[in-house]
């Protein structure tokens, strides 16, 4: 094959790859995963979670919110930093209205002082079901 043929294929298979990329970004979700299931292997990937709040706690010097939370495989701690606690707020939202409903959220896998947490990215990755 001459080089203007291999260009024209590369040209074409690179605008039908960028077409699909686009096309299929929208379905592309994070993981669903049982908190039994978030293991050293999920560190730092973006999971979702379906859970229930047992407890909202508040930090003492900041907006940031800890949420225990349980969903029957076991149990783990949401964290919601102060910046999304005020985007939250400016949605006419708060953390503490999540106490005793079961969630789904969307965060990053992390690990503080040996058990896993997620932190929520923004105020969208919180819905009460």
């Amino acid at each position: 094959m001459d080089d203007k043929k291999i260009f024209k294929m590369a040209l074409i298979f690179s605008i039908i790859g960028i077409v699909g990329m686009i096309a299929f970004a929208g379905q592309i979700s994070p993981y669903k995963l049982k908190i039994s299931e978030i293991n050293q292997g999920t560190m730092d990937k973006e999971v979702t979670v379906e859970c229930y709040v047992e407890e909202v706690k508040k930090a003492l010097k900041s907006d940031t919110y800890f949420l225990k939370v349980n969903d029957g495989t076991g149990k783990m701690t949401v964290v919601i930093f102060e910046g999304t606690t005020h985007e939250m707020q400016k949605m006419g939202t708060s953390p503490l209205n999540t106490n005793k409903f079961r969630i789904r959220v969307i965060g990053t896998v992390t690990q503080y002082n040996g058990a896993f947490e997620l932190i929520l990215k923004d105020q969208n990755s919180i819905k009460i079901l």
